[in-house]
């Protein structure tokens, strides 16, 4: 007898005057004879959902913990009929969890054997849509993703990836110069061939990939450029002696100086890069490490923790305004 059989039979056993093997317990629970009993409910519609209404053939009717199909049951619950009750009232099923639910909606169900028509079983994270059995096995981030049980260094596949290239790693922050990370392994990046430019061109920094590998460089028209050292950074985290060469370059300014270490390296949340980055998305499905005070939207600027004072005593507020976060007061 299940579990939850066995909480509906004490619960109907005390509820409708059944002789329990303790009758000392009988006599803590059940009250002296009153007025006559009045029905609680007359149809299942009566009770909440979860619990339908039963009687004992003495014409007193409750609401009870159980159900008789499976709409009577919340989502990604299904009716199990294999209640055996020693005493009433008693339910025809109770609400258990769907063992072939799909909350991640990947196709495979959370039931990790038998027959679940149209998915397929074995899903050991049905809250992330990237694991399940076959699941392609990132190797640094703690998770069993191909479900065969083992993670990260101890998977065969990590091992195979990993040792032939660089190492593991968990971003590519930790992979060296022209590596990136590839689901927790050290990759090479590829080689770069910069390409010849005209006699009205010269030849400016590319910038990084999405992997945060370098990228040829480029062509530009600089020759109106003045020579000024006034350093910025791409938003394609190349460094730029002044505004006018990156825009040359075909680029915008993310912000002022020299693009910091790290910058542009691929992050995957808060903790991948150096103290004076987040990790940004870029909106274009990348994320990437990027200095304090840039921005794509305003929540950007949340991690700015500097204090400017307004005209009125109060606050200013950070917004996004052109790659960079600026302060306005109301």
């Amino acid at each position: 007898m299940s579990r939850h059989a066995g909480i509906l039979m004490l619960l109907s056993l005390v509820g409708c005057g059944g002789t329990p093997p303790d009758e000392t317990l009988t006599a803590s629970l059940v009250p002296d004879a009153g007025p006559p009993r009045e029905s609680s409910c007359a149809a299942d519609a009566d009770c909440p959902r979860g619990m339908i209404c039963e009687g004992c053939g003495d014409g007193f009717m409750t609401c009870v913990p159980g159900c008789r199909t499976d709409a009577q049951c919340g989502a990604n619950m299904i009716c199990s009929h294999d209640v055996q009750c020693l005493s009433c009232p008693c339910p025809s099923g109770y609400c258990d969890l769907d063992p072939c639910r799909d909350l991640d909606g990947d196709g495979y169900a959370a039931a990790l054997t038998g027959v679940c028509p149209g998915k397929l079983v074995g899903d050991c994270h049905d809250a992330i849509a990237t694991v399940h059995p076959g699941g392609r096995e990132r190797c640094a981030n703690g998770q069993d993703d191909d479900c065969d049980g083992k993670r990260d260094s101890r998977d065969d596949e990590c091992r195979a990836t990993c040792d032939a290239g660089f190492g593991f790693c968990s971003t590519s922050l930790y992979c060296g110069t022209q590596r990136y990370c590839d689901r927790g392994c050290c990759e090479a990046c590829a080689p770069v061939a910069d390409p010849l430019c005209g006699a009205a061109q010269c030849l400016l920094p590319g910038g990084l990939d999405d992997q945060g590998c370098q990228r040829p460089a480029v062509c530009g028209a600089c020759q109106s450029c003045s020579s000024t050292y006034e350093p910025v950074c791409g938003r394609n985290f190349a460094t730029y002696d002044n505004a006018c060469l990156a825009a040359a370059a075909g680029t915008t300014v993310m912000h002022d100086t020299e693009c910091s270490r790290g910058e542009g390296l691929t992050c995957e949340g808060p903790g991948d890069c150096y103290g004076n980055q987040f990790c940004r998305d870029f909106g274009d499905g990348g994320l990437h490490c990027a200095r304090i005070g840039s921005c794509s939207v305003d929540a950007d600027c949340s991690a700015v923790t500097s204090v400017v004072p307004c005209a009125d005593a109060g606050l200013a507020s950070w917004v996004c305004r052109a790659e960079r976060c600026a302060a306005v007061c109301p």
